[in-house]
């Protein structure tokens, strides 16, 4: 999974729900799961849906021998079982078509629910999950994806089919999925992004921040060494994935106790790389400037105002970013943006301000490298 990509998706449907609440103080969002997504898809199915796309035959010959006769065998050690045994269903996970040919199997199915009135769908390959502020539509989406993957043959386990209940007037209204009630959850992994109820992360931070503390613990006790950029890649290489990945998503603000949480890892093992190498230091800030580091809140407020740049220029897609964000029309201030719901308290209420105030004074639209340096010129090291 890209953590860009899943970051795209996860500030957007996260977007949306905040300001969904903001309107209605009520949400739900239901997740489902696909039982075996990948390896279920049947060739027969996908390739008559190629070819409704108007796809020329020669390249859905062309796919349709890249799915055919294909083989598996059990390898244990130096022995390989055989006669291998074919596989009839799925797509190649890890090939570079595999998730586009999953997203025409369901592309028929995201164009029903939409549809749907008041109903709102977010997919990211096989993790599909519907939200709305009015339960009817919502059961409508339910019932409409349960029909589909029975039409399909692309079963969905129902036993892990989540529900998230959002907002302070939610009437807990009861759902049903395969004739079974769908069980309320207090959080749900998505895409990697534990999300709770009230969308604070703190369970996602509380778990990563562990993590991130355990895995320093043993690179500090399996290697040894003299030398602190040693131990700067591997912090770089094993941890900081761990306690930034998504950070976009779930920054908290700068003085609060999960910010200072998040800041854990990086001051413990920055005072452990220069105690073991008998380099003498003062203070947090003092090991970072040695090290040539940069705190944990530099690099999320880097990170967001990166992506955000990204989603402006069209780097990265967001659907519908126009109902989010605009560029000020001041010649003055070429870089100047307008949330456009200042007030919903989501990613583009949080980071344009900031952006706003960074860039008052650029004279033109900056490129990427001049955009990179006016973060680092300007953005506290720690």
């Amino acid at each position: 999974m890209s953590p860009r990509k899943a970051a795209s998706s996860l500030v957007h449907s996260i977007s949306e729900y905040r300001l969904l609440l903001s309107s209605h103080k009520s949400l739900d969002v239901v997740y489902f799961d696909f039982r075996k997504a990948f390896d279920q898809v049947d060739h027969q199915f996908l390739i008559s849906k190629l070819d409704s796309f108007g796809i020329p035959s020669n390249i859905i010959s062309w796919l349709t021998d890249f799915l055919s006769d294909r083989t598996f065998s059990v390898k244990i050690d130096d022995f390989v079982g055989t006669p291998s045994a074919s596989i009839p269903s799925g797509v190649p996970q890890g090939s570079v078509s595999g998730p586009l040919l999953f997203l025409v199997f369901i592309n028929d199915l995201l164009l029903k629910l939409a549809d749907i009135s008041s109903l709102c769908i977010a997919a990211f390959a096989d993790d599909i999950k519907l939200y709305s502020h009015d339960p009817l539509a919502l059961q409508m989406g339910i019932d409409l994806v349960e029909s589909w993957a029975s039409d399909n043959s692309l079963p969905l386990a129902h036993s892990k089919t989540a529900l998230l209940r959002l907002g302070p007037r939610n009437s807990s209204h009861p759902y049903t999925i395969g004739g079974s009630l769908i069980d309320s959850v207090d959080s749900v992994r998505d895409l990697g992004l534990l999300i709770e109820p009230n969308l604070k992360f703190t369970r996602h931070i509380n778990r990563a921040v562990a993590l991130a503390l355990l895995r320093s613990k043993q690179l500090l006790k399996s290697f040894k060494s003299n030398s602190p950029q040693f131990y700067i890649f591997l912090f770089k290489t094993y941890v900081l994935p761990l306690v930034e990945y998504c950070s976009v998503v779930y920054s908290p603000p700068p003085s609060s106790k999960l910010a200072h949480k998040l800041e854990t890892p990086l001051r413990f093992f920055s005072r452990k790389i220069l105690q073991r190498c008998n380099t003498p230091y003062c203070s947090y800030s003092d090991r970072l400037s040695q090290l040539d580091l940069f705190s944990m809140r530099h690099r999320r407020l880097k990170a967001q105002l990166l992506f955000l740049y990204n989603l402006i220029i069209g780097a990265s897609y967001f659907p519908s970013l126009e109902t989010h964000v605009r560029l000020s029309s001041s010649s003055r201030r070429p870089m100047s943006l307008i949330c456009i719901n200042p007030n919903c308290s989501n990613f583009f209420s949080t980071v344009i301000p900031i952006w706003n105030a960074l860039t008052i004074n650029v004279p033109h639209f900056l490129c990427p490298s001049e955009f990179n340096s006016l973060l680092v010129n300007n953005i506290a090291r720690f």
